[in-house]
């Protein structure tokens, strides 16, 4: 593996931001709220009053929204599935004056997760490409927020469940050998993009914050897909939802 540098990039995030992140400051959110999902990410739109503030046209095209909760004003963003561009995509949003990001997403289920139960990584094993940029070689990293996130959607009444993630850049090699290595190392779940994003928001000493709702399941001898192959919003995403901006705003 490439050893890591702590030494300024040659392109910077602000490089391709520009006047953009200026346009952002004068909105004045301190928290960012980003999904991967397009309909989770409507849901954020549609339900917050998401009104477009700028578009950053750099490494990727992503436009950045305010909504407000409760007169608290926020960012949202939409993030491409994968950690390099979701880091690209977060590294942009972070010129923008933001302190915190929070991301709800999806996960692959690796043990027995309850329904209805949102599942928070509390460390990632690092099987993605971006992390090693941004932080020392290890083989999991700290998702540095995971009790904090954990004990508010608790407080809003919603069941959890808290254990190592692993965060791989290649879905479709997620293979039985693998999967089997993965849940003998305590994994309860499987994303492509945390640890590379908490390593980037570390890394730029920023906050980040994630939860997931399961959309399919490997825990068994066979695969078990969820609403992941049903565009359709279903109840429990809008819960996700809710309790994302709400946390946001509360940073």
């Amino acid at each position: 593996m490439i050893r890591f540098i702590d030494e300024e990039g040659i392109i910077e995030p602000v490089n391709a931001v520009g006047k953009v992140a200026d346009i952002v400051k004068q909105y004045g959110a301190k928290a960012a709220v980003t999904s991967f999902s397009n309909h989770l990410f409507r849901e954020i739109l549609s339900r917050y009053g998401g009104k477009k503030l700028a578009a950053v046209t750099g490494g990727i095209d992503n436009d950045i929204y305010g909504i407000e909760y409760e007169g608290k004003k926020l960012i949202a963003y939409q993030s491409p599935v994968g950690a390099p561009a979701a880091v690209m995509a977060t590294e942009e949003a972070l010129c923008c004056g933001v302190e915190s990001v929070v991301a709800f997403g999806i996960c692959g289920a690796l043990s027995s997760v309850p329904e209805r139960t949102f599942v928070v990584p509390t460390s990632a094993y690092r099987d993605e490409g971006t992390s090693g940029h941004y932080a020392a070689q290890s083989d999991y990293i700290e998702l540095k927020g995971a009790s904090k996130l954990a004990a508010a959607l608790s407080r809003y009444g919603l069941k959890t469940v808290s254990g190592p993630d692993w965060c791989t850049d290649a879905m479709y090699r997620e293979t039985r050998t693998r999967i089997s290595e993965m849940k003998a190392l305590g994994c309860i779940s499987v994303d492509m993009e945390c640890a590379a994003l908490q390593a980037a928001c570390s890394y730029r000493k920023k906050n980040f914050y994630t939860f997931f709702i399961t959309a399919d399941s490997l825990a068994g001898e066979e695969w078990e897909p969820n609403y992941i192959l049903d565009i359709s919003l279903e109840p429990l995403d809008s819960v996700g939802v809710a309790a994302a901006v709400r946390f946001a705003s509360e940073l």
